[in-house]
């Protein structure tokens, strides 16, 4: 099952709480089309499986009603393979999609017993990991849709307390997460949103996915 998160979807947007392998996640997403436009090119999905969390975001070129045809495409194509090497999963969507417009597309995997997060992307995604010091994840040149090379997957440790955030190009490169205090409650749309509202770019399509390891 297709696992976006829409907030105006009261069946996904409640969703922030994930158990994977005796492991407890929390996710959240938000995503808001560029001004004077009602379709947003950008999607996210989350789901488990083979005893991992999957995280996608994909940014489907240019804006509107196509950009966001690209995007569930893609996200539809990624999750109905089989677990495989993610580097595999990447050839089949650039396969898959062939007739759309194509897309930026990151894909973390975040396995809770080796407590770790492995990440592969193409494209404009931002990939920023909170831990023991921040850490970011590189993406490859090209277009999944319309070609690209030279992957790179890259692996890293994500322990209980770990922040792992996915973003658009509609984000600011160099955003931050808020500062977080131990005593603070929030959720996980709470702090995507607040991500978009400050780093967002109004000329883009723009969205934010975030994952934390909860404490055991």
């Amino acid at each position: 099952m297709l696992n976006h998160f829409d907030p105006s979807d009261p069946a996904t947007a409640t969703r922030e709480t994930w158990t994977v392998g005796g492991a407890v996640f929390a996710v959240g997403a938000i995503a808001r089309p560029i001004e004077h436009d009602d379709a947003c090119g950008d999607a996210t999905a989350c789901w488990e499986q083979g005893q991992r969390l999957y995280l996608a975001l994909a940014d489907g070129l240019g804006h509107g009603e196509f950009a966001r045809v690209a995007a569930l495409a893609a996200l539809a194509s990624v999750q109905q393979h089989p677990p495989a090497p993610l580097p595999t999963v990447f050839a089949q969507c650039d396969q898959d999609i062939r007739e759309t417009r194509g897309v930026a597309l990151g894909i973390a995997i975040i396995d809770p017993v080796a407590q770790t997060a492995t990440f592969c992307g193409v494209g404009n995604i931002r990939v920023l990991l909170l831990g023991e010091r921040p850490r970011h994840f590189s993406c490859s040149y090209g277009i999944v849709g319309a070609g690209f090379k030279n992957l790179i997957v890259e692996t890293m440790p994500f322990a209980p307390g770990d922040l792992l955030i996915l973003a658009s190009d509609g984000i600011m490169e160099q955003f931050m997460a808020p500062e977080l205090h131990p005593d603070q409650l929030w959720s996980a749309s709470g702090l995507a949103e607040a991500i978009l509202a400050e780093w967002s770019i109004a000329t883009d399509d723009a969205s934010v996915l975030v994952c934390q390891a909860l404490p055991r």
